[in-house]
């Protein structure tokens, strides 16, 4: 019996010791937390891009020229459909207007604070024509949205990547990334 109290002190022991450390990064990828630094900053960066580049939310919402209101449609992972109505800016008019890109740049991750990411091609965060399946006429632009139905984002989680639909039957709410913090270009 107490070989047996011995043997279940040291497995504890090692649970602690090896196991729950690792299970912290668990849903994060392997990656660390995205940081921005400072609180409401958008940081965009990598090795697609010269230098880094840092956006307040105020920043963003002043670009006029690069502003998006809309209804999305959604279609989640258990196939419910739904729509939602964003107000945001283009993410390739953000790139175009704020950073400058080195030759060979190909791929966007958008990292959330938590450090889920999605990646998409430069080409895809350029399109203008993601769609809605219900009504095919309308067009849409991929956007970090800072306001849902007529709600405005919390401050601490104040972006949110939205892209439409890029066939009909796709499924694009697991691509919506909510607390973006950093849009790494590579």
């Amino acid at each position: 019996m107490k070989h047996r109290r011995g043997f279940s002190l040291i497995t504890m022991a090692l649970f602690f010791i090896v196991l729950l450390p690792s299970m912290t990064l668990v849903g994060c990828g392997g990656e660390e937390p995205a940081s921005m630094g400072e609180d409401g900053l958008l940081v965009i960066q990598g090795g697609g891009v010269k230098g880094k580049v840092l956006l307040s939310l105020d920043e963003l919402k002043a670009m006029e020229e690069g502003l998006v209101e809309a209804d999305y449609f959604s279609i989640n992972s258990y196939g419910t459909e739904q729509y939602f109505y964003f107000q945001g800016v283009w993410v390739w008019h953000i790139l175009k207007e704020k950073v400058i890109l080195k030759e060979g740049a190909s791929k966007v991750s958008f990292i959330a604070g938590d450090g889920y990411n999605v990646e998409y091609t430069l080409e895809e965060v350029k399109r203008e024509d993601y769609l809605d399946q219900r009504n095919p006429t309308m067009k849409y632009k991929m956007i970090l949205a800072w306001e849902e139905d007529g709600w405005e984002n919390s401050i601490r989680e104040p972006l949110r990547l939205v892209v439409g639909q890029r066939e009909p039957g796709d499924v694009n709410k697991p691509y919506w990334v909510r607390n973006v913090r950093i849009i790494r270009i590579d």
